[in-house]
């Protein structure tokens, strides 16, 4: 199984590397923009197909290091803006009724003085984050990182 996720991963990475690089020989801004979307979609799909075998390994690494928990928990998207684009999944967890209502999570960069980096994680109850609300009662448990 985590050959599986590490195998797409890495699959989705080289696929949108090269993706970006041919797209550099076009307008630069079109290509990041068009490498970006890429790489969204291709979270997206990992997050789609793998999600319940990424969130067990999640899972089986917290208990590992006596941090597992009784609630329920779900891979989402998601994606963060700030001084830099980031784009990935979260693991989420909480009451089983209000995970189902989780979406995705909305990170929110911000720096102070350029000494201090603050981000708020954030499940939320839709992927589009104009107009999305918060889900009470639902924490961020593990992130997973691609950088834009």
């Amino acid at each position: 199984m985590k050959k599986k996720i590490i195998t797409a991963v890495l699959g989705i990475c080289l696929t949108t590397t090269a993706f970006g690089g041919i797209m550099q020989s076009q307008a630069l801004s079109l290509g990041s923009l068009l490498g970006s979307a890429a790489k969204i979609g291709g979270v997206g799909v990992v997050i789609n197909k793998f999600g319940p075998q990424i969130d067990s390994f999640l899972n089986k690494i917290l208990k590992q290091n006596n941090l597992s928990t009784e609630y329920t928990t779900k891979v989402v998207p998601i994606i963060s803006v700030g001084t830099k684009g980031y784009i990935g999944a979260a693991q989420v967890t909480g009451p089983a009724s209000s995970i189902e209502q989780v979406e995705a999570v909305a990170q929110v960069e911000a720096s102070f003085n350029g000494m201090i980096r603050v981000k708020g994680l954030v499940p939320v109850d839709s992927t589009n984050p104009v107009g999305a609300s918060r889900v009470q009662g639902v924490g961020v448990s593990a992130i997973i990182d691609l950088k834009i």
